[in-house]
Order: C-alpha cells, then sequence, then structure tokens
C-alpha cells in the first residue's frame, strides 16, 4: 500500500524514565497525502504499562499531527534499556473517506476504522520503544556497562549537559570508582560531561613567621580558570565566546585532567564552525589526549561527516592510531556512522586490522 504517513525523527517512542514517576513521549506524524485527510489508530502490546492520547485521529493533507505516550509510574527499573523488546507501538494509517456528519473525534475515528468492510487495508508503522534519561545513564554507569552508557548517550545527546555541576562531577565521581574506569571516564567527557576542577593544594613558602603567596600559582589558577573557559565555550559550539578568547590571548593549549583540548571537545561535539575557526587559528589537529585520540577520532565519533572532512582537508592523518590501535575508521563503523566510513575509505583509510597487516 502507499505510504500515507511518515514518523518524525527520532523514529521511536523515547522515554525519558524516571522510577515511579509518570514518564512522557511525544510522536509526531507528518501526513503525505496532499488531498486526502489521514486517519491514524494507535495500538501496544503493553496496554498494562502505556496510556496513548488520543489513541486515534485524523492528519489534515500534509500536516502534522502528535500523540503522546505515556507511561504508567513503574516501580522497577527495565529490565533492558534503551531498547525494551516486549514494549511496540503499531501505528495504522489509512485515507478517511467519509460523509461530511462524520465527526472527527478520537472516539468517531476509532468506530470509523472497526466499521471499516472486510479486507480494508491500512499503512501500518511499527513503533519501538527506548527508555533514556540520566537516572537510567547513572545506573549504567554505576554498573560499568560501557555499551549501554554509550548507547544511551548517543539516543541523547544532551543528557549531560542538562545536568548540574554537583550531579556532573558525583557521576563521574561513580565512574572513577569502577574497577576499570579508564573507557567509562573517557566516554564522558568525550560526550561533553561538565566538570568543575578546583585546585586541589595551595602552596606557601613559609619564612619565619612570615606567609608568601607562590605567584606561579595564582598565575596557575589563572590559566585552570580561562582553560574551563575556553573548553567549556567550545564544547558548547559558542562561536562567539570561542572567538572573544582567542582575541585576548587566551592559552587555547590547556588539557583537562584526561587530556583533552580545545580541539577534541569540539569536535566530539559536532561543532563545525568552532572547529574551523580553532583551525584558522593555528592550533594543533594532531595532538593527543591520554588515551592517544586526536581530534579525528572525536569528529568521527560526533557522526557529523562535515566536521570530519574539516580535519581531512587540513591533512591530518586520516590513519592515526590511539593507544589501543583505534584507528578513525574502526571508530566510524563501531558507531555506525555509514557516510564518515564511506568518506574516510575514499581518503586512504584503513581499519586498525589493516594497518597491522601492513
Amino acid at each position: 500500500m502507499e505510504k500515507l504517513v511518515e514518523v518524525c525523527e527520532p523514529a521511536e517512542v523515547r522515554i525519558e524514565f524516571t522510577l515511579n514517576t509518570k514518564c512522557r513521549a511525544t510522536v509526531h506524524l507528518k501526513s503525505l497525502h496532499s488531498t486526502t485527510p489521514i486517519a491514524f489508530k494507535i495500538q501496544t502490546s503493553s496496554p498494562n504499562k502505556f496510556l496513548v492520547n488520543p489513541p486515534s485521529g485524523l492528519i489534515p493533507p500534509l500536516s502534522i499531527s502528535t500523540f503522546q505516550v505515556i507511561l504508567k509510574p513503574q516501580p522497577n527499573l527495565p529490565p533492558s534499556y534503551p531498547r525494551s523488546p516486549s514494549d511496540r507501538f503499531l501505528i495504522k494509517t489509512a485515507e478517511f473517506t467519509s460523509n461530511s456528519s462524520d465527526s472527527t473525534h478520537p472516539d468517531s475515528i476509532n468506530s470509523w476504522f472497526a466499521s471499516r468492510p472486510y479486507g480494508f487495508s491500512t499503512y501500518d508503522i511499527k513503533l519501538k520503544v527506548a527508555f533514556i534519561g540520566s537516572f537510567l545513564l547513572c545506573d549504567a554507569v554505576s554498573r560499568g556497562d560501557l555499551e549501554t552508557a554509550r548507547s544511551l548517550i548517543k539516543r541523547q545527546r544532551s543528557v549531560l549537559s542538562g545536568l548540574s555541576l554537583d550531579e556532573s562531577n558525583s557521576l563521574l565521581r561513580v565512574a572513577s570508582e569502577l574497577a576499570d574506569p579508564d573507557d567509562m571516564v573517557h566516554l564522558l567527557l568525550e560526550a561533553g560531561l561538565r566538570i568543575h576542577e578546583t585546585v586541589r593544594s595551595v602552596n606557601f613558602k613559609r619564612r619565619d613567621d612570615v606567609h608568601v603567596a607562590d605567584t606561579n600559582i595564582v598565575e596557575h589558577v589563572e590559566d585552570v580558570e580561562h582553560g574551563e573557559l575556553v573548553l567549556e565555550a567550545s564544547r558548547n559550539g559558542n562561536v562567539k565566546e570561542v572567538e572573544t578568547l582567542l582575541r585576548r590571548g587566551v592559552n587555547f593549549s590547556y588539557r583537562d585532567a584526561y587530556g583533552l583540548t580545545a580541539v577534541h571537545v569540539a569536535a566530539f561535539k559536532g561543532h563545525k564552525d568552532v572547529v574551523l575557526m580553532l583551525c584558522k587559528a593555528g592550533l594543533d589537529l594532531e595532538c593527543e589526549d591520554d588515551e592517544g585520540h586526536v581530534p579525528l577520532h572525536m569528529a568521527v565519533e560526533s557522526g557529523d561527516l562535515e566536521t570530519v572532512r574539516i580535519f581531512v582537508d587540513e591533512g591530518v592523518n586520516v590513519n592515526a592510531m590511539n593507544k589501543k590501535g583505534v584507528t578513525p575508521l574502526y571508530l566510524a563503523r563501531v558507531w555506525g556512522h555509514e557516510d564518515v566510513c564511506e568518506f574516510l575509505v575514499g581518503k586512504g583509510a584503513l581499519s586498525a586490522l589493516s594497518l597491522a597487516l601492513v
């Protein structure tokens, strides 16, 4: 049957989950028909867990209508997340052909579907359910489940930026206390976790009873404060702030506790305008963090092809390897960025395995 509607991105029901709380997600349906209204009806595999409002409705030609999925308060974590294999939705759609006296109320639309003759065909869309949110991310981090944490962040890039500084520091502390913390900590920082770094010790020179502050420490504090501003502006894609800091002559070679620079964090977030500005400023585009990642690794993880293209056009090594031998092409395949893979291969990129065989 001809496709009548499409689900606007994201093409799944994404619910920000919290225990014992009613959680909601809004789904947008776009009509592809230019002349006839489209009737829709929503069904779920888990009627005891979900409510749908409205459960049926009408989409005017070439317009968008919405329905809301409501998850009833749940006392336990989902048995599987982000994807929930047992929870699904079915959207049945059809051209709404009726008498002018027919009501367009959802109950009437539901009755209209029920009154269709035997053999009446509909265009159906299946929707999967994904549970997301900071509550589940904290759970995944505390369990050391790197793949689940990565999948949550991929589905909800804003999950970390929405945390307060206290929440961010707490999450980083939980990750750092894992038995094998490196990958989890690196993932959180690459994804944009905001942390507040403090100078833990301020030394003083003592001469008899006179205490004199070390001026080098004051300068160090200023460098740290400016460096944090640089990282925050780059991570947030704040072009004006980055430009202001460059004009002020702030040191853009500042690194955080994991060796990440402004170029790294801007690349990871796919902020191509900031990346381009940093390139023009003459910053090192092949600097390595503590794990040996160059900014191109980060750009590939962002999935933004244009950001990747900037680095490649600047002549960086497309086969750069981190300390574990991972290349940008390998990362592109892991993250499923097919367009980035195709582009890198066209530029002569090899996987880590291929390099090992050269």
